[in-house]
């Protein structure tokens, strides 16, 4: 009698909720046997998985639409509950027998561009929500003469006065962020009376008004870069001190969820003593630097849906940026950075978390956590190497 496959979907997963369950699984003695990664066509992770009882999981993970769908036996479905990211799960439904795994992918690789169409429509409103509102322009009074729109228009709006309040906020963090950007930053932090409020100057003379109500802090000032500053280093999930410690420079490139997804890495080396293959640790920081070489391509203009679009190979076979890119941007600096982060990206990630992307038959497991933090170590060394040498030729990246 055929096994009955069941599936199920849980929407809402991030990349690092999909992580932290795939560590679990290999925790529990689940080994992965195969691993698809995104491609220039598609955007699906597909994962082969045994069970501790020899059966087979197909886990695929849609990383527009954040959905994770696991095709499983019933009893494996139930097992698996626990472990797996909570999102919004939906009702488990069958999967005729006679249906391989592979036949389930592919039938989910044709819904990914109206998923993506979905996504977008819910978050949107939210995205128009959250801007603030712009101010009315005041009325010059009619004189008469000597006035015209096109006067009017020539004369320079001044940034409005903002106050903005973050919840949430303890005390021993915000003392920590006053003292990081203090000796970080180069911002000047003057206490005043009371030790609950405090001003923030910048190089640029940007200034910001701090006030500590309670576990909320109310920031006022024009918007500016240090308004951003502040507001980031008081609500970023990730361990800046960690991060300092090895990214020190590259910090100023990194988005924050990059931050969020290295911060992880080296807190998961750190806390997880015993797994079967460490691999699986690699794949939240490889995602940072997938991110990061997204981030440092759209900042020259470079718009591809997949980052390898942007590369070809040279007479060698090794990967360097499209000859058009070359040619309009004009920086040997910035070519060498992008071609030595995406070799990095590409040779080390395929072949430690691609199980079929080699060309040979080498495992791609690593049992041994040195081996796997010395990897770790590496990845870090080539983030901040390049970073610096971006950092020389004054290369910077648009705030939002």
């Amino acid at each position: 009698m055929s096994t009955v496959i069941e599936r199920l979907r849980i929407d809402g997963c991030d990349e690092f909720s999909v992580s932290k369950a795939f560590i679990k699984m290999e925790g529990a003695g689940y080994v992965r046997k195969k691993y698809t990664p995104t491609s220039e066509v598609s955007h699906l992770e597909i994962y082969q998985y045994q069970s501790p009882a020899g059966e087979k999981i197909t886990v695929v993970y849609d990383t527009v639409a954040k959905i994770l769908t696991i095709d499983a036996p019933a009893e494996q479905l139930t097992a698996l509950r626990p472990i797996l990211p909570e999102g919004v799960q939906k009702p488990a439904k069958q999967v005729a027998a006679q249906q391989t795994n592979q036949a389930a992918v592919t039938g989910q690789s044709k819904q990914p561009a109206k998923q993506k169409q979905t996504v977008r429509q819910s978050q949107t409103p939210k995205a128009v929500k959250s801007k603030p509102e712009k101010q009315p322009q005041k009325k010059v009074p009619d004189s008469g003469e000597g006035k015209t729109k096109k006067q009017t228009r020539r004369k320079p709006e001044k940034p409005a006065v903002e106050t903005e309040t973050l919840k949430g906020i303890t005390r021993k963090r915000l003392d920590w962020a006053l003292k990081d950007m203090k000796s970080s930053d180069g911002i000047k932090v003057t206490a005043h009376t009371g030790n609950a409020s405090w001003t923030l100057t910048d190089a640029d003379k940007n200034t910001a008004e701090l006030r500590m109500e309670g576990t909320s802090v109310c920031i006022t000032g024009k918007k500016s870069p240090l308004i951003k500053l502040v507001r980031d280093r008081l609500t970023s999930k990730c361990d800046m001190k960690l991060l300092r410690k090895y990214l020190s420079v590259s910090l100023r490139y990194l988005s924050e969820a990059s931050r969020i997804d290295l911060s992880n890495g080296l807190t998961d080396f750190a806390n997880i003593s015993r797994l079967s293959d460490y691999s699986v640790l690699l794949i939240t920081p490889y995602r940072a630097l997938e991110k990061l070489i997204y981030d440092l391509q759209q900042a020259e203009g470079i718009n591809v849906k997949m980052i390898g679009q942007a590369y070809e190979k040279d007479e060698d076979g090794k990967y360097m940026l499209k000859k058009g890119y070359l040619k309009r941007i004009n920086s040997v600096v910035y070519s060498e950075v992008m071609t030595s982060l995406y070799t990095e990206y590409y040779a080390t990630r395929n072949f430690y978390t691609h199980s079929e992307n080699a060309a040979d038959s080498r495992s791609r497991g690593i049992s041994d956590k040195a081996e796997a933090q010395k990897i770790l170590g590496k990845l870090l060394s080539v983030i901040e190497y390049n970073c610096k040498k971006l950092s020389e030729i004054g290369f910077a990246i648009a705030e939002d």
